[in-house]
């Protein structure tokens, strides 16, 4: 999925994923040889999340830690659109790699038009993209110190560097690791990034719309019941009750009772609400950040344009700050495209595109549990971020 037009006004194109350094797990990526080629391309979809399909993927180097890991689309064009897409990518990806302090990079170029035994000739386009990126890591300190090239990465798949005289074939990606670290921390490992959007696939029109007319005659009730109550309007009791209203569907949804039309609608409504929305971004650095991601997701397919920007902005949020990078990008552009105005998802996928870390992120969970307490509900603690990520 690319094209020639910036995502939003984002820092970077449409097809570009980027992990922030903290959420590649250090404990886990000490697994990673980085002398071992072979292992750490066949580290590269549990890193990402997902099987990376004709992609840059850059992974910087600090020291003996791995820090931010980038991808997007590759594109071989020389001339065009396509080429000043990717002259845009390279050069963020190095002004992300000169602010996290990597002194190195390595890169893997995973695509499948690559011939099984390829001949120099075949490679030039690879390498003259590599070596564009050189250049310009080069201006920001950052040495490209490896650029590997592969067809897919699966077990016994040739790989070889373009300007070494490595070569070999991959060992199971399903067996590192890193690999066995992420999906026992619950983080799957998707076949493809179109896999990973599907998640969040709209319900039919037909059911959207019957959605958008229960969220219409809700707003034109409540508007009347405002207009006719609004001397004795008691607002933190209000917030309140739909806060504790969110929570307790939240809870029905992990129990297995999906929300009705109705309460879909209900829930579209309260969503819109700061301190509500503001209070349930708590949650995702609590111990019920998986049970709400559930419900961010079924609202964010149920609910239909603009509604659903709030919970996909959520979504976004929370995957963002436990480390699922990719899972947040798809969240945020999801969001921005059901409203292209909505100011969190846009601030928190500028953040995502220029690699900035889920910790500096984290505030806005502490501040969320603190505007629920003052509406006078209690949420689970705030928590440490987990080491795992993509």
């Amino acid at each position: 999925m690319t094209t020639s037009a910036s995502r939003h006004d984002s820092h970077l194109p449409q097809g570009s994923d980027t992990i922030s350094p903290s959420s590649a797990g250090t404990d886990v990526l000490c697994a990673v040889r980085i002398s071992d080629p072979g292992t750490l391309i066949s580290a590269v979809p549990a890193l990402l999340g997902f099987h990376p399909r004709r992609s840059l993927v850059a992974i910087c180097l600090a020291g003996t830690s791995v820090g931010a890991v980038m991808r997007h689309d590759l594109l071989l064009t020389t001339v065009g659109p396509d080429a000043e897409v990717m002259e845009l990518v390279l050069d963020q990806f190095a002004a992300v790699a000169a602010r996290e302090g990597a002194d190195q990079m390595v890169v893997v170029m995973v695509d499948d038009r690559i011939p099984s035994r390829p001949q120099a000739a075949d490679l030039n386009r690879y390498a003259g993209i590599a070596d564009k990126f050189r250049e310009v890591l080069r201006r920001g300190g950052t040495e490209l110190v490896a650029v590997h090239a592969c067809s897919s990465i699966q077990t016994g798949a040739p790989w070889r560097d373009l300007f070494g005289a490595g070569r070999g074939v991959l060992p199971d990606p399903t067996a590192s690791e890193v690999a066995a670290a992420q999906v026992l921390g619950g983080r799957p490992i998707r076949g493809s990034r179109e896999e990973l959007e599907a998640v969040l696939d709209p319900v039919s029109p037909h059911d959207q719309v019957r959605v958008a007319d229960v969220i219409d005659a809700a707003r034109e009730e409540r508007a009347r019941d405002a207009a006719l109550a609004r001397a004795a309007t008691d607002d933190v009791g209000t917030h309140r009750r739909s806060l504790e209203r969110v929570l307790s569907q939240i809870a029905q949804l992990e129990s297995g009772d999906e929300p009705t039309t109705a309460e879909c609608a209900e829930l579209a409504l309260m969503l819109e609400t700061p301190s509500v929305r503001d209070s349930l971004l708590a949650l995702s650095a609590s111990e019920q950040a998986d049970a709400a991601e559930q419900m961010w997701i079924h609202l964010g397919r149920t609910l239909p344009d603009p509604e659903r920007a709030e919970p996909l902005a959520l979504l976004g949020y929370s995957a963002y700050i436990r480390g699922d990078g990719p899972m947040a990008g798809v969240a945020l552009c999801a969001a921005l495209s059901a409203d292209p105005g909505h100011r969190m998802a846009k601030l928190l996928d500028d953040a995502l595109q220029a690699g900035v870390r889920p910790d500096a992120l984290r505030d806005l969970a502490i501040v969320g549990h603190q505007v629920a307490r003052d509406l006078g509900v209690q949420l689970p603690s705030v928590e440490s971020l987990p080491p795992r990520g993509v």
